[in-house]
């Protein structure tokens, strides 16, 4: 697999040391982890890839229902950081942390469960992104995407000026994508709400099964 041991730096890589310092970001991952506990049949034999999985807290979370998480970032500073976090919960006979972009970078093995976690509206080529996903799971492996509910005005981003990936997600749209892509019994679940200058933005779960 290519690791992007030349990557250009982002400001994921500037801001990964302090990132799980907000109290927000741990209260939606617990939310969208609990979800996926009841969404997502998981055992003590179940591979799982965590897809834009920052500081892997997401992964670390559910780590004592799955057998093994490959954690993928395309932020060489986040998967410093997620290391870091591994290793603190002592975690590293079961979970490990890739620089990847999964878009265009390949993973090794087959796995029954891909997750993620408000990473796909940085993603510009979203079809292509399915696609690799289910090209890594075994026929009926599950998918479960949690982000956030389509935001027309762009308001959740307004402050990145240089913000230029998706502003949410229309959730039939995304379920058509998803069809395309080879996957069927899409679903969509109400996991939380972060508010941000006083507007509260839906965030869902979103699982699927490859056909």
């Amino acid at each position: 697999m290519h690791e992007h041991e030349g990557a250009a730096k982002t400001g994921f890589d500037d801001e990964a040391a302090t990132w799980d310092d907000d109290p927000g970001h741990e209260v939606r991952q617990v939310a969208v982890a609990r979800v996926i506990e009841e969404s997502v049949n998981l055992s003590p034999q179940t591979r799982a890839v965590d897809v834009g999985g920052g500081t892997g807290r997401l992964s670390i979370l559910l780590a004592d229902r799955v057998g093994s998480v490959v954690v993928t970032d395309p932020s060489a500073g986040m998967v410093k950081v997620a290391r870091e976090r591994i290793e603190q919960a002592g975690l590293n006979d079961r979970l490990r942390a890739v620089q990847a972009d999964l878009t265009t970078d390949r993973l090794d093995g087959e796995y029954d469960v891909v997750w993620s976690s408000m990473a796909l509206h940085h993603v510009h080529d979203l079809d292509g992104l399915l696609r690799s996903v289910a090209g890594l799971l075994v026929e009926g492996g599950r998918l479960a995407i949690a982000d956030l509910d389509k935001d027309p005005e762009g308001a959740f981003h307004a402050h990145k000026v240089d913000f230029d990936g998706h502003h949410g997600f229309d959730r039939e749209h995304l379920a058509e994508q998803l069809t395309s892509a080879g996957f069927t019994d899409v679903r969509f679940v109400d996991a939380t709400t972060i508010l941000k200058e006083e507007r509260e933005f839906g965030v869902f779960v979103c699982t699927a099964t490859k056909a």
